[in-house]
């Protein structure tokens, strides 16, 4: 791997010395911001050649990260929509862009493994948003990821994605196909869109096997979200038989790096028993549908957000952020 560049002003220069964290402006995501450009080079693996003509689902694991401490950012590289057939041994550039960055930097090669995956590691940076891309020269396509550097003590707000924003968990097909987006549950953005405007940071913490991170991100944007943070599931054996394992790993990781989640959404079983069993406050931790109120969480009745924006959102307080 080569030397990882970045500008001096990326690369942290002394501990934070706030006395509150710095809030999160995922607005900053939202802006659309077009591909690095790069050079197309020759194949290093000829055999790509083969399936890089099937449509991609390239994706990055977006990543929270403590503030002080080095960033390992994983992308990966698959094609064709039933084989999933991984990107191996092929050389992928990395670039970063910070909030207030004019233009993509460069920061480094690597190659793909077995599996499609490239993870690079990145030196401390800053508190705030960061936008990753990696790009394949080959052949000329690429994803975008995003870093959210965190002070202790962060808040964020988590959002479990389907039958809790969206209507079911089967119109995740949709998105993945790209026929059709799946039907917002009623309320849900302006669920998500009232912590947003009170300073929280929103997660969204899906079981979705990562062939679909392309999908939800999508969709994501059609509802005028911002994308990241966004954590799917790397196998289908997590998505579909070790969903609270996963999830209640996810929810104490993020809570290491230094998130405070004040709050969590879902509406399986699965939901919310990783709620409670990585500690998050049953009072405030929230389900919906035919499992509401589960494993001790706080039931929301019916099938919409709207009563319980009013009743309980509405007044919850601001976010303790500068």
């Amino acid at each position: 791997m080569k030397r990882i560049c970045l500008l001096s002003t990326l690369i942290l220069s002394s501990m934070s010395a706030h006395a509150l964290p710095k809030c999160p402006q995922p607005e900053i995501m939202e802006h659309i911001i077009a591909p690095p450009s790069f050079d197309r080079a020759p194949y290093q693996n000829t055999l790509n050649r083969f399936i890089t003509w099937l449509p991609n689902y390239h994706m990055i694991h977006d990543e929270i990260a403590a503030y002080g401490q080095p960033i390992t950012v994983t992308a990966k590289f698959d094609y064709g929509s039933i084989a999933h057939k991984d990107l191996e041994f092929e050389t992928v550039n990395f670039y970063l862009r910070g909030e207030h960055d004019s233009a993509w930097q460069f920061i480094t090669q690597a190659t793909t493994n077995r599996d499609g995956k490239a993870s690079i590691t990145i030196p401390p940076l800053t508190a705030g948003q960061y936008r990753i891309y990696a790009a394949v020269p080959a052949d000329g396509t690429g994803t975008q990821g995003f870093i959210t550097v965190v002070e202790p003590n962060t808040p964020a707000i988590l959002f479990d994605i389907d039958g809790t924003l969206t209507e079911s968990d089967a119109e995740q097909i949709g998105d993945y196909t790209g026929i059709k987006y799946a039907d917002p549950k009623e309320a849900a953005y302006a669920l998500v869109r009232r912590y947003i405007d009170l300073g929280y940071q929103p997660v969204y913490l899906t079981a979705r096997v990562y062939w679909y991170a392309k999908g939800t991100r999508s969709w994501l944007s059609w509802m005028n979200l911002p994308q990241g943070y966004l954590r799917t599931s790397l196998t289908n054996e997590t998505s579909l038989f070790r969903t609270a394992e996963y999830k209640t790993q996810q929810i104490n990781q993020l809570k290491a790096k230094g998130l405070n989640i004040v709050r969590a959404y879902g509406n399986a079983k699965t939901d919310a028993q990783a709620f409670i069993n990585s500690g998050l406050n049953p009072l405030q931790s929230f389900t919906i549908g035919e499992d509401a109120g589960h494993y001790g969480t706080t039931a929301i009745n019916g099938n919409s957000y709207q009563i319980h924006i009013n009743e309980q959102v509405d007044n919850f307080p601001a976010a303790q952020c500068e």
